[in-house]
Parts: C-alpha cells; sequence; structure tokens
C-alpha cells in the first residue's frame, strides 16, 4: 500500500456512494489516525459500524494496528451484542452515534469511540468522540495483553442452527485467501469492483486486502435495496467486476427493466460465492452479456476462498465448485473415487473457535483441517457439490439435497424463491414439501405441480406445495435457513 501510495497516489482505491479515496489519501488518514488513536496492538475492538468510509478505514487500521478486530452487524439485536460482547470483553466498542442510541443498555458497560456523522473534514478521515475510558484518555492507555496468538479477527457465524462460533482468524489467514483471490481472479489495475456485500461478513471485508493486493478499485455501499442507484452506480462508474451472492444476482435480473440491460453487459467478471448459482441465473446472465466469466467461490468463514470455479456460456454444470485455490488441499472423506464429505487444509484455514478470554488473552481449541459438512465428489478433475450432509433427504435409501428440489423448482413458471423440506415423517417415510414464492405473490400451482413431476423422480416430487409471501435466509441473502435436522 505505501508503495501503491508513492508510485500511484492519485489511483482510486476506494469509493463509498460519492466519497472518494486515493491510494495517497488512504496513506496519509490511516497514517494520521494511527497517530491520534495511539497503539491498539492486542486489544478486542468490537467494530459496529455500518458500511461506508470511516468503516472501512477502521478495517484497516485495526489489521495494520496488530489490534483484534471483532465486526458485528448492525443488523444485530442488543441481546446477541450484548452476548457477543460478553464473549469476547473487547477493551472498546467501535460505533455510532445512532447505533449507541440504540443498543445503549447493551454497550454501557464497555469503553466507546463514537464516530460522528460527516462534518469538517479532519486529517484522520472522521470525527468522533470517546467515552468511558479511564481518566478520559485514549485506548491506548487501556491495559491488553501483548500476546495475541497472532489473532487479527474473531468473525462470529450467523448461529442460524445454533450458537454463533466465534473464528479466530490471523494475519496469515486473511493475507492468504485475498492473495487466493487475486490468483484465480486476476486481479489487476484497471478493474474496479463494485462490492453488493457488508463488510461485517467475511465474503465483504476480505474484499479489502485483496483488492489492495490487487491494486485495483473497491467500490461499497450499494445494495439492491436500491436498485436503480445500484444500477446507476455500475454504470456511472464504469464498474469491471460485481461481486455478489446468487440471491442478489436473482433480484438484479427480476428487477432490471429495459433502461438498465446494459449495465451486466458492460461487465467483465461477476463473483459469487455462500451459494450455489443455478442454471437458470446463469442462462440470464449469459444472454445479456455473452462474453462475461462467473466466478462461483467456494469457502466458508473458517476456510475462506478454498475452491472456485469460472463459469463462461461453454460450461454450465452448475453444482461444480472447480479446484482447489493455490495453496489449499483438499480432502473428500469417504470411500475412494466416491461421494465424501470436503475437509479443507492450507494457510487459509482458522486458528480455531473461540473458547473464552482467560487473563485478558483469547483462548481458542486449535484447528489444522476444516470438516465442512459438505458432500462432494470429483468429475473430471473437479468437486461437484451435493449440499451440506446434515440437509440430505433419505426416501426409501434415495438420497437428494433440497437444493436440487428447489433448483427445479425455481424454473417453474413465475417461480422467484423455493424451499424445498421434510415436513413431517408419515409411514415411515419423509414427506417432502415445497414453499414458493411466486412473481406476483399469487397463481396457479397447477402449473408448478407439472413442472415438478416432469423433472423429479416421483418419490421426491414434493407431497405439498405453498405460496408463501418470503423465504428466510440469511442476513446478506445468501442462503436459505433451513430448520436444524
Amino acid at each position: 500500500m505505501r508503495r501503491m501510495a508513492s508510485e500511484f497516489p492519485d489511483r482510486l482505491v476506494v469509493q463509498c456512494r460519492d466519497r472518494r479515496l486515493s491510494y495517497g489519501q488512504l496513506a496519509g488518514i490511516l497514517e494520521s489516525l494511527a497517530q491520534n488513536l495511539g497503539r491498539v496492538a492486542g486489544k478486542r475492538v468490537v467494530l459496529l459500524l455500518p458500511d461506508g468510509i470511516p468503516c472501512y478505514l477502521w478495517h484497516l487500521h485495526l489489521f495494520l494496528a496488530g489490534a483484534v478486530n471483532v465486526p458485528i452487524s448492525v443488523q444485530s439485536s442488543s441481546s446477541r451484542i450484548r452476548e457477543l460482547c460478553e464473549r469476547v470483553q473487547p477493551h472498546f466498542i467501535v460505533t455510532n452515534t445512532a447505533l449507541r442510541a440504540r443498543h445503549r443498555a447493551a454497550l454501557e458497560t464497555f469503553p466507546c469511540i463514537t464516530v460522528k456523522p460527516d462534518g469538517i473534514p479532519v486529517p484522520w478521515g472522521f470525527e468522533y468522540e470517546m467515552s468511558g475510558f479511564a481518566c478520559g484518555v485514549g485506548p491506548n492507555n487501556q491495559s491488553a495483553s501483548e500476546e495475541t496468538n497472532d489473532i487479527r479477527m474473531i468473525v462470529f457465524t450467523s448461529g442460524s442452527t445454533g450458537t454463533p462460533k466465534g473464528v479466530c482468524l490471523s494475519e496469515g489467514n486473511l493475507l492468504s485467501a485475498a492473495g487466493m483471490m487475486v490468483s484465480f481472479l486476476g486481479l489487476a489495475p484497471p478493474r474496479r469492483s463494485l462490492v453488493t456485500v457488508p463488510l461485517y461478513d467475511y465474503y465483504g471485508f476480505i474484499q479489502i486486502y485483496g483488492h489492495i493486493l490487487g491494486q485495483c478499485g473497491y467500490i461499497l455501499g450499494e445494495t439492491i435495496g436500491l436498485p436503480d442507484q445500484l444500477f446507476t452506480r455500475i454504470r456511472k462508474e464504469q464498474v469491471t467486476d460485481l461481486v455478489l451472492v446468487p440471491h442478489t444476482l436473482r433480484e438484479i435480473l427480476r428487477l432490471m427493466d429495459s433502461d438498465h440491460r446494459d449495465v451486466i453487459a458492460q461487465l467483465q467478471f461477476m463473483t459469487s460465492s455462500s451459494d450455489i448459482l443455478t442454471r437458470d441465473l446463469l442462462d440470464q446472465a449469459f444472454a445479456l452479456n455473452p462474453a462475461l466469466k462467473v466466478v462461483n467461490i467456494y469457502g466458508l468463514t473458517e476456510a475462506g476462498r478454498a475452491c472456485y470455479k469460472i463459469f463462461d456460456r461453454s460450461s454450465m454444470q452448475t453444482n461444480s465448485i472447480g479446484i482447489p485455490s493455490p495453496g489449499v488441499e483438499i480432502v473428500l472423506d469417504g470411500p475412494e473415487g466416491n461421494t465424501g464429505e470436503i475437509i479443507l487444509r492450507g494457510p487459509n484455514v482458522m486458528l480455531g473457535y473461540l473458547q473464552h478470554i482467560h487473563d485478558d488473552r483469547v483462548v481458542f481449541s486449535p484447528c489444522t483441517e476444516m470438516r465442512t459438512g459438505d458432500l462432494a465428489y470429483y468429475h473430471n478433475g473437479e468437486l461437484i457439490l451435493l449440499g451440506r450432509r446434515d440437509h440430505m433427504i433419505n426416501v426409501r435409501g434415495l438420497k437428494i439435497h433440497p437444493v436440487e428440489i428447489e433448483t427445479i423448482a425455481l424454473r417453474a413458471p413465475d417461480v422467484v424463491d423455493a424451499y424445498a423440506h421434510v415436513s413431517n415423517v408419515s409411514d415411515g417415510e419423509p414427506s417432502i414439501c415445497l414453499d414458493v414464492v411466486l412473481r406476483n405473490g399469487t397463481g396457479d400451482l397447477e402449473q408448478v405441480r407439472t413442472h415438478m413431476r416432469k423433472n423429479l423422480q416421483p418419490l421426491f416430487v414434493p407431497r405439498q406445495i405453498n405460496i408463501v409471501p418470503s423465504i428466510a435466509r440469511t442476513e446478506i441473502g445468501s442462503k436459505i435457513m433451513r430448520a436444524k435436522d
């Protein structure tokens, strides 16, 4: 980053809406921020900020300064924030005025740095106030362990099927995953990515480091929640890469009208992660841009950017997750040549799960390999993903993953989202149920039933199909929140 600031001081490094920072400006701000805040090495810092330039700066500052960054979603409830803070015992919390007021009861026992709304420009990038620090001094005088175990982040999983797990990531974990991303995406100037996933999520914050390593621009702050604004930004900023999850792509294609179809045509790459890209999505994307490259990335917070597949119009096996990223070893735990559980090994595999804080030190359970719980098999040198082992549906000894049923349902007329699950077990056999969201909220289900009968084995045709207003997904819309078996 220092080299880029010296050689290309005016090159764009980050943009949020209309606020832009060049490499030269970013280097100056980070230096001023470090001098102004003082030493934070080894300190655990909860980062509770909405996406924006201040959040981006805090991510980079905490990483470069050797702190332990604990990003938390701004959509979290007060009870969840309180629970996570009790588990990590932060030395201080970084938030803004609105969030501090909303979660006052959860935050009041911890020192806080409160980022103020944009005002008079300051050398360190944003105005802030401090509260709760001993004797009114800055966080550099707060006690913190010098022994950090190389931890740079503790990222909590969604906890949709249980207690959130604290994933402990090292500097090496983050940089190796970012480097893998640069390698398989070929990131380089003058590429410019618009990232629609939030900075508190692994998929979002790893983009920060990858784009700096790749020396290309990173644009954040736009979401499908304001589609016209998103489309305008892609066009105006001449975006070359769009980073999203499959559900966001589905919404983009659904909401895109004739005035905005050119935005897909101008893209060179589309990067997706967190779920399977279905054939109908790829067909629609390639119809708008036959030269588009779609990169699907497989990995977990515990071992990010582990595997990748580059789709073009000639390669459409949608459940393929491709080949391991550079430096990653993938082992299938099962009979040789058959389906097995994916096990990941490599420098991107986490240090371990947070256990507790003892004597101001993070204690975690060491991890050398990651058992993913996902089933796959090799075909023509590529991994074919079947889905999570504990989500498989077993009917008379034959197995199917709900994703396979949902993928077929999404090709039915007017179906825009689908969720397959087992509603009950009768006569010793699971009863498969399908919930669908229809384009206009209502419609003829007989067409859907006929479509399912034509495309599924009789054993797997849903016995019941229901129209629902929406399907519960994880916060960034990436995955369906499936009932715990």
